[in-house]
């Protein structure tokens, strides 16, 4: 989600040359502990127009963050300027976007900043809720596993949109750094809908992580048993695992994958009993 450098058919605060007689500037500062990632952002503005739209809550300040490898993505709104918040570690890995920027509230019919670059003259523009009235410098942090190296499976295991069209069986990928499930296009819309449900999440993973892990443990075992030691991320991550909790990777795959996955089964069952009974 890149805001800036766009064209706005407005002027936005920050964006490259729009406002060159005011400044948004953002600072963004990331931590981490066994259990949340902690975002801390402040915000300096300005731009008295704006800022009268922030005081008269015709305008908010949006902290937005992304993660593209675990699909999460929310966005907090503040209006002090600084906010700080905690996200679950467990939902963040690797590549995180975060951004920073103003919106509308409310309509807005004749907008103007006098700040504004001189070829927008003295036009007013009509802003709707929603449009983005400042943006700033966005900020990517790398979120590294350094508590645990498979504390959850989106640390190795990535899903994917197969190009193909039509249905199709899951097909994995184990030669890149993180083992890429592909799913066909319909399973993969359905699958980013049910994802974030509580009852289908253990099905879900039952379904879909446990045979391409089982495929995985046996390809890691392999390469144990060659001597191999420069190898890809996720052998390495899913060796360090199982001997973290003092299992063999020789035990067999079918056994091995329910215990890293906390016995998925039993918990599938259990969600869909309560999926039953809820509905029933």
């Amino acid at each position: 989600m890149r805001l800036s450098s766009r064209s706005y058919p407005h002027p936005v605060l920050g964006n490259r040359d729009d406002v060159p007689g005011a400044a948004f500037q953002t600072t963004i500062e990331m931590s981490a502990d066994k259990e949340f990632v902690y975002l801390t952002v402040d915000v300096a503005c300005s731009c008295y127009a704006l800022n009268s739209l922030l005081a008269s809550r015709r305008a908010t300040l949006v902290l937005h963050v992304e993660c593209s490898n675990t699909l999460f993505r929310e966005a907090h709104e503040f209006r002090d300027f600084e906010r700080r918040i905690f996200i679950p570690a467990d939902h963040l890995h690797d590549t995180v976007e975060v951004n920073v920027f103003a919106c509308a509230t409310d309509r807005i019919p004749h907008y103007r900043i006098p700040e504004a670059h001189p070829d927008y003259g003295d036009i007013a523009f009509g802003i709707e809720r929603g449009d983005i009235l400042a943006v700033g410098e966005g900020q990517v942090f790398l979120i590294e596993s350094e508590f645990d190296a498979l504390g959850r499976i989106g640390s190795i295991m990535q899903l994917c949109e197969c190009d193909e069209d039509g249905d199709a069986p899951i097909q994995p990928d184990f030669s890149q750094d993180k083992i890429v499930v592909f799913l066909s296009k319909s399973d993969f819309a359905n699958y980013k809908r049910l994802k974030h449900h509580a009852l289908v999440r253990g099905p879900l993973t039952t379904t879909i992580v446990l045979p391409v892990l089982m495929e995985a443990l046996r390809i890691a075992a392999g390469e144990e048993g060659d001597g191999l030691q420069d190898s890809r991320r996720w052998v390495r991550a899913l060796v360090k695992r199982v001997e973290a909790l003092n299992l063999s990777l020789q035990t067999s795959p079918l056994i091995l994958a329910q215990q890293l996955l906390e016995l998925p089964v039993k918990r599938a069952v259990a969600s869909s009993l309560a999926l039953v009974e809820a509905s029933g």
